[in-house]
């Protein structure tokens, strides 16, 4: 009885110490590797968008996981559409091909305008949204982890 008093004594002081160095900020305790990951509105990595909606701008998310940061960092994107879609045509795509997240921002936006225009179904009406590099090599792309989830959304544009 009193070895597990003081087992139970031991394991409390040691969860107390591990949490006094711990922060607020869930990326310094959740993740040891930092990075950057793409998504749609609702999380997914792919969504759909119809072939009906003319001049429909949707936003996917770019999140960043990071402690406070000091400099700016720059994540560059590319969009590669299947061989069914068209810029200027079935989409129009931001000027800029990146986005920069300043001193405590982990959030921003890709926007892609959607236009009017009937699909050929038969081909590849999809567009890849993909995150290409940071300005800073230890913020790596897509979730950690050899399957880098997260590192591109798909998009595909239907008729309905």
């Amino acid at each position: 009885m009193k070895y597990r008093l003081l087992s139970i004594i031991v394991i409390a002081a040691s969860l107390l110490l591990n949490l006094a160095g711990c922060s607020d900020r869930p990326s310094d305790f959740v993740f040891r590797d930092y990075f950057v990951s793409i998504s749609s509105e609702s999380g997914d990595v792919s969504s759909s968008v119809l072939s009906s909606a003319d001049n429909l701008v949707l936003q996917y998310p770019v999140r960043l996981v990071s402690q406070e940061r000091k400099e700016d960092l720059t994540v560059e994107f590319e969009v590669v559409p299947g061989d069914g879609l068209q810029e200027g045509v079935d989409y129009v795509l931001p000027a800029k091909r990146s986005v920069t997240f300043s001193n405590k921002e982990y959030l921003k936006y890709i926007r892609i305008n959607y236009l009017k225009h009937k699909v050929d179904e038969g081909k590849d009406n999809t567009l890849v949204i993909r995150l290409t590099s940071t300005s800073d090599p230890a913020v790596g792309i897509g979730y950690p982890g050899p399957s880098k989830k997260f590192s591109s959304h798909t998009v595909k544009k239907i008729n309905k």
